[in-house]
């Protein structure tokens, strides 16, 4: 049985239905949201929202930001202002009058937020326009451009049905990092299929949308097509939304101090448009459970495993094995005597003084003590580790914020012996861009200076050890470790291969001249060193353009 035809067979059979839709990856309202829980000197509660699953439902945030406690925490009047932006943004569940449009005609803008609302007590409904142009230049490639399109629909049905659905078309024109990345992957981040008439424009067209239903106060199950994303860092080792959109039914359980997380997808093999064939399926199942130790701590449990059964199984398709939702996935694989991957993790979250946040995770792929402790560079020893800082408001300057972090990973992480049990979603990793093998240090500095002016610097610098001529040395998950055995077995370390480092800097400024409108400018300084020629660049883009409803674009990887 095909994963499409049991998650089909879960809605109709339980009659799955929603209420509140959930915030975008990516928008503004994301990072106030995790601003003003460290302003608040509280966590949110599971029943508001969790900052490491992003599960950020409109009608929780709506109660959230109406009810907050301004006169118990010092406020910027750009504090302010983003309250107000994020009632705005979900007008239909917030009591507050303001979100009223000044200006409508024929029934267009009643509500700042919207083009078109309707707000009845049994039906909402919210339609968008969704647009991204940006015209720009690579030193490298010439001219680059984005041209991207559509429209975004959400809204409920009675009390416990709500529903999002997303179409845009793209035309798009690479940067040369991005141009890079695609003539060894054949996609681009994010990216399906790709057409182009000449090889230097190219268009494709995305779809996403998704039911949820909120049977009371404790469930929300959603079923769609998508992203997740879980972590409270820049980057995550869980899940990340680097990758294409997937097929998930995922349900969050709130309950107490502790918000509980499961996830059920399919991803999908890359197979060349111009085969004329199907991608081959396969599938991953994702526990995430935190829970809020105290008003500061919030600690967090994690568990994914990859799997196929297009081949060697009486039976292809998902595992019905792994619809536990409360089952420590391990001891089922073993029991399958299966070669599933199995992820296991650790994350966590500090929120104190009212100015910080310490953050982090840990996962492992597999390891022995044995070959940790007397350090043989053991090839299967695969593990990863973040640790970051925010510091909002630094040194009393209102709403001059600071992001470190730094992520390493061992060579092999994730990877298994078939491409089809990896970490891997149509060329696109699942959780961190770099893939493995690698140190990544991140600093990020945002100044809103007014009240919809906001500046952005982004640093990132790399270390990772490249392959060529046919070899692995562990950064490209997809690869199957039985290139190693028996042989080379020890003695690996984090950037071996052909050492590599990626320095990017860039400088975003953006004007929102009205609710979620915004005028963009970027420069981006990008330079690549390596012990091989090929793998050595050096580069500066710029650009600007405007977006309407959809989050800001990053190319930084």
């Amino acid at each position: 049985m095909r994963f499409r035809i049991l998650t089909v067979l879960l809605l109709t059979t339980t009659v799955l239905f929603g209420q509140g839709t959930y915030l975008p990856l990516g928008s503004y309202g994301v990072y106030q949201l995790d601003r003003f829980e460290i302003k608040s000197g509280r966590l949110a509660t599971p029943q508001e929202f969790s900052t490491g699953t992003k599960s950020y439902q409109r009608d929780r945030i709506a109660t959230y930001v109406d009810s907050f406690d301004v006169k118990g925490v010092k406020l910027s009047k750009q504090d302010y202002f983003n309250l107000d932006y994020l009632q705005n943004d979900n007008f239909e569940f917030s009591n507050s009058q303001s979100t009223i449009s000044k200006w409508s005609k024929f029934g267009i803008y009643k509500r700042k937020a919207a083009f078109y609302s309707v707000l009845d007590d049994d039906f909402k409904l919210v339609v968008n326009p969704v647009t991204l142009l940006q015209q720009g230049n690579d030193r490298l490639s010439g001219g680059t451009l984005i041209n991207n399109r559509g429209f975004e629909m959400r809204g409920s049905i009675g009390k416990k049905i709500g529903f999002y659905t997303l179409f845009n078309d793209e035309i798009i024109k690479f940067n040369s990092w991005t141009r890079e990345f695609y003539n060894r992957e054949k996609v681009i981040p994010g990216g399906t299929f790709l057409k182009s008439d000449d090889g230097k424009i190219y268009n494709y067209p995305t779809a996403s949308g998704y039911i949820v239903y909120q049977p009371n106060k404790y469930f929300d199950i959603q079923f769609g097509q998508g992203k997740n994303f879980l972590g409270n860092g820049y980057r995550s080792f869980y899940v990340s939304d680097f990758s294409r959109d997937n097929l998930f039914l995922r349900v969050n359980t709130r309950v107490w101090k502790i918000n509980y997380t499961n996830i059920l997808g399919e991803i999908l093999d890359y197979v060349s448009p111009s085969a004329r064939n199907k991608p081959k399926r396969h599938y991953y199942a994702t526990t995430q459970a935190n829970i809020n130790i105290g008003k500061n701590f919030n600690l967090g449990l994690f568990q994914t495993i990859a799997f196929q059964r297009d081949t060697g199984y009486a039976s292809p398709g998902y595992d019905l094995q792994y619809l536990n939702p409360i089952i420590f996935y391990k001891p089922v694989e073993n029991g399958l005597n299966s070669p599933d991957k199995a992820i296991l993790g650790m994350d966590y979250k500090w929120n104190f003084l009212r100015h910080f946040q310490l953050y982090g995770q840990v996962v492992i792929s597999e390891f022995k003590i044995q070959e940790m402790l007397h350090n043989t560079g053991w090839y299967g020893n695969k593990w990863s580790v973040q640790s970051g800082l925010k510091y909002i408001d630094v040194a009393s300057v209102k709403n001059l914020d600071l992001q470190l972090e730094c992520n390493i990973a061992r060579p092999y992480m994730y990877t298994s012996f078939d491409r089809l049990n990896a970490y891997v979603n149509y060329n696109q990793n699942m959780a961190h861009p770099l893939g493995a093998n690698f140190y990544e240090y991140i600093g990020i500095v945002r100044y809103q200076p007014f009240n919809r002016v906001n500046l952005k610097a982004f640093a990132m610098y790399a270390l990772y050890g490249n392959d060529t001529n046919g070899t692995n040395f562990g950064k490209d998950i997809a690869k199957s470790y039985q290139d190693l055995y028996p042989n080379n077995t020890h003695g690996h370390y984090i950037s071996q291969g052909i050492k590599t480092g990626v320095l990017t800097a860039d400088f975003v400024a953006n004007v929102m001249i009205r609710h979620n409108l915004f005028i963009e400018f970027q420069i981006t300084y990008r330079k690549a060193t390596s012990e091989l020629a090929i793998f050595r660049n050096e580069t500066i883009y710029y650009g600007a353009g405007i977006r309407w409803n959809i989050a800001e674009r990053r190319w930084d990887f």
